[in-house]
């Protein structure tokens, strides 16, 4: 009963995170990566899959943290670095042999690729973290999360070609073509920076 309750939460989490990378805006995608998040905590919990549910849980609050990243309180490089920290203690604490280096370098990608503005670098830098993720979801038995991963890398690459490579330049703005690309929460100016 315990394995089929973890597939079918499996495939809500794939579901979400599907729909996550489809959002034009990185306050979108991170608002469904939340949820995503919190639910494969619960998968691999429930597979025993002990490294990826801590790891999903330390995502889940970097990633509640990171939505609030144009706050004056946020500190990018001070989480970032206590991120880091946190991810490698919780691997080796959690460390269950080879399989649980897979997810420790694709939380540490994700959590430096959190650090990037611009959405079309941001959906870029965290391509890497897919195929991590694909390669513990076999080594856990994870159908689900394999499935999810190959979702997510299918969807990362279309919003890629959607958003990035097909898009058109706003024509709404003065200036070069590439404005839009710099271009803020609600449409402020932001200095071009990754």
């Amino acid at each position: 009963m315990m394995e089929i309750a973890a597939k079918i939460i499996g495939y809500i989490g794939t579901g979400v995170l599907f729909l996550s990378y489809q959002m034009p805006r990185k306050k979108q995608i991170v608002l469904l990566q939340i949820l995503s998040i919190s639910i494969f905590t619960v998968h691999f919990f429930l597979l025993g899959g002990y490294t990826g549910a801590i790891m999903n849980l330390i995502a889940l609050t970097k990633t509640v943290l990171y939505y609030f990243e144009n706050r004056p309180w946020f500190k990018n490089v001070l989480f970032t670095c206590v991120y880091a920290a946190v991810i490698l203690v919780a691997g080796i604490l959690t460390w269950q042999g080879f399989p649980s280096l897979f997810p420790l370098l694709a939380m540490l990608v994700h959590t430096l690729a959190y650090n990037v503005k611009k959405e079309k670098w941001f959906r870029i830098c965290m391509f890497p973290t897919s195929p991590l993720w694909m390669v513990y979801a076999i080594l856990t038995g994870s159908i689900p999360a394999l499935i999810g991963e190959i979702l997510t890398t299918t969807s990362l690459l279309s919003a890629i070609i959607r958003y990035d490579i097909l898009k058109k330049p706003d024509r709404r703005r003065a200036g070069d073509g590439d404005n839009a690309d710099n271009c803020g929460k609600d449409g402020e100016q932001t200095d071009g920076g990754v």
